[in-house]
């Protein structure tokens, strides 16, 4: 198995990837099994994917853990859900989370994946800080992380560069203690 852990929700399955779990996926599988397993459909999305695991996610201090999302009904790859930019030391990482088709949009799987998701970078992850880089013309995505009292701390220009553009995005954070319940 490539997953490093599974969680489940009551419509999706959470296939949960890991450095060590997603480099092993890359030096076992041919490239068709990995578009398979990644609901790859082009070569441009897996030559990107390609780029992305020989560019490394980890580093010395930083790391990974997301989560593949697949509907439990008809076993589709939905979308992802994580972390990256995980400094275990710190306890702190980078919550991200991405639906594929603007289908499954507005269904409420990623407040359920997140969910699960948070709960598990505070009890497996011994997660303190979660942080989350939202675009400031992308509130159905603050409005997510506020409902599960994410707070705004800062706006930021120039974070991401696409060509020419520069995205100007919100840093929101959870700081958790030992009491909150995610």
């Amino acid at each position: 198995m490539i997953f490093n852990t599974q969680l489940e929700t009551s419509r999706l399955l959470l296939r949960g990837f890991n450095q060590q779990s997603y480099h092993d996926l890359f030096a076992q599988h041919t490239p068709e099994q990995i578009m398979d397993l990644l609901g790859i459909s082009t070569q441009e999305e897996y030559d990107l994917e390609l780029n992305r695991y020989r560019g490394g996610y980890s580093t010395y201090n930083l790391t990974i853990q997301f989560f593949q999302l697949v509907s439990k009904e008809d076993q589709r790859i939905l979308g992802w859900c994580g972390y990256h930019s995980w400094a275990q030391q710190h306890r702190r990482a980078e919550v991200f989370y991405l639906l594929k088709n603007e289908m499954d949009k507005r269904k409420g799987f990623m407040t359920e994946a997140l969910k699960e998701v948070l709960k598990f970078g505070k009890t497996e992850m011994n997660l303190r800080r979660m942080e989350a880089f939202v675009a400031i013309n992308n509130p159905a995505s603050y409005r997510l992380l506020e409902k599960f009292q994410f707070k705004k701390e800062a706006e930021i220009q120039h974070r991401y560069q696409f060509v020419d553009e520069v995205d100007w995005d919100y840093l929101y954070a959870l700081i958790l203690d030992e009491n909150k319940v995610v």
